[in-house]
């Protein structure tokens, strides 16, 4: 029977209590805001199914990429986060006859797992969502799917993705698993405080909110609330976010890093474009693509977008997500300890947000101005 005991060990993926045969386990909030499994002993079997499925006590093994591309999706790129590649993964499947498992905003913009079965309904799934999605019964209905013969797309963490497969077990005909060079997960339970104390001051409900909006800029992309928009480093949440405060526990000791992916497919943002594939640098967006198996290589190969081999070196730089876990912040305990008290959530998260120094903030300051100026010269 599963027991956590050390919360660094659980990144939340819902394999366990999904696999149990006795319905024994279920998942509860804690303080923090995270899900964990809680087992009942009095309805355990003692299968031991919940800790052979956990993808934390069974990680995959590191294995190199069959092939990296930098590329982009003309058609998709500019409503994406980067270079419109998982919306042309998505389309693709789709049309022959699949379904797509996804993060999307519910009506509340709590971040949750849908599915898709039309092309309609791939748009609420585009865009980074930053905070941990709540799973429902994701892993059930891609076993159903599976099992009635439909393809299915799934996309998610990196621990998501290794949690559905160990779920599956052999199960996996038909399926194609994506996941992204992950920072991180933030407590879900931090998100959907802070979209309250948005609402709350700005008094009215938020209508629509974007964590990578790059109409300014791809590289400095800015978080946006409705009409309010700001760089991701100004504001709390990202900020806190980007700084590593508000990541689950198992995220600091993530065995997922260093080519350790149960996926087929890998995306990421090509940071590194200038010297990786300049034909790419113009600031609208461009994703490196890890082919982590032939199956995942063949289905990049059919689509129709701009891509071009590049060096797994030149397309991990500059990204957080395949560097080693961050470190645990001096401050991540006293942050969340105050969070439920604070009178003024979003004062109280500004005073947990290291400020950069100034000539970096002048120099932000500067680009920002040339960037908006250079726009209006161009329309």
């Amino acid at each position: 029977m599963i027991r956590i005991s050390d919360k660094s060990l659980c990144c939340g993926c819902t394999a366990c209590a999904t696999a149990c045969p006795a319905q024994c386990i279920v998942m509860r909030r804690d303080r923090e805001g995270f899900d964990y499994p809680v087992a009942n002993p009095d309805l355990c079997v003692g299968c031991g199914k919940c800790e052979k499925v956990c993808p934390m006590l069974n990680p995959p093994a590191a294995s190199a990429s069959v092939e990296v591309l930098a590329a982009r999706s003309e058609e998709h790129v500019a409503g994406s986060s980067s270079g419109g590649v998982f919306p042309a993964l998505a389309k693709s499947v789709i049309e022959d006859g699949g379904v797509v498992f996804g993060a999307v905003f519910e009506s509340d913009h709590k971040v949750a797992h849908a599915e898709a079965s039309e092309l309609s309904e791939i748009e609420a799934m585009r865009g980074s969502k930053y905070a941990q999605s709540d799973l429902y019964s994701a892993f059930e209905d891609v076993k159903q799917y599976l099992t009635d013969g439909t393809k299915v797309l799934f996309t998610g963490t990196p621990c998501q993705v290794a949690g559905l497969k160990n779920y599956l077990g052999s199960n996996t005909e038909g399926l194609m698993t994506l996941d992204f060079a992950c920072h991180g997960v933030p407590s879900p339970g931090l998100w959907e405080k802070y979209v309250k104390a948005l609402e709350a001051r700005s008094g009215g409900r938020i209508r629509s909110l974007s964590f990578r909006d790059k109409s300014r800029s791809w590289r400095h992309y800015c978080f946006r609330h409705d009409d309010v928009s700001v760089e991701y480093v100004d504001d709390p949440y990202m900020a806190l976010f980007v700084q590593d405060m508000s990541l689950r526990p198992s995220c600091y000791k993530c065995p997922f890093r260093a080519g350790r992916k149960a996926s087929d497919l890998t995306l990421a943002d090509l940071w590194s474009v200038a010297e990786a594939a300049p034909a790419f640098n113009d600031d609208k967006g461009a994703s490196a693509v890890f082919l982590n198996t032939a199956k995942g290589k063949d289905l990049v190969h059919s689509l129709s977008m701009q891509s071009v081999a590049v060096s797994a070196e030149a397309a991990m730089r500059d990204n957080g997500g395949y560097s080693d876990p961050a470190a645990i912040p001096e401050r991540r305990e006293e942050f969340f300890k105050g969070v439920h008290g604070a009178s003024d959530l979003i004062a109280y998260m500004k005073g947990f947000v290291v400020r950069r120094p100034l000539h970096q903030r002048i120099y932000r300051k500067v680009r920002r101005l040339l960037s908006d100026m250079k726009k209006r010269i161009v329309r």
